[in-house]
């Protein structure tokens, strides 16, 4: 199981990697058969192709991303809050979401939502 500080250091890579817009640090956070579902209550999506397509959808706009607040992490979950900003049609919009993370043995991202 990661530890605590394995699951803290996965979170900062990868507001690290959005920040620089790294589709492949991202997505070497994940699992293989690793599912996202972003928004909660929307279609999950399953395997690497679906997740990187995902996120290049995203990254297609400058992303600006703070994380606000710890990271909690405890068993093989962590959860964080921290803010989005991004700008669309020369105005800039904040979003600020909470992340949940559930982690395989090897530390790899199985499930975000």
């Amino acid at each position: 199981m990661p530890t605590p500080e394995q699951m803290q250091a996965a979170v900062e890579t990868y507001v690290r990697a959005l920040n620089a817009a790294d589709l492949d640090t991202i997505i070497s956070l994940y699992a293989e058969d690793a599912l996202v579902e972003d928004p909660v209550g929307s279609s999950p999506k399953r395997g690497l192709d679906e997740i990187r397509a995902f996120y290049a959808g995203s990254l297609r706009m400058k992303l600006h991303v703070e994380l606000e607040g710890n990271v909690r992490a405890v068993a093989n979950e962590a959860a964080f809050a921290f803010s989005v900003s991004f700008e669309v049609q020369g105005r800039t919009t904040t979003i600020r979401p909470i992340d949940v993370f559930r982690f395989d043995e090897a530390g790899r991202i199985v499930q975000m939502r």
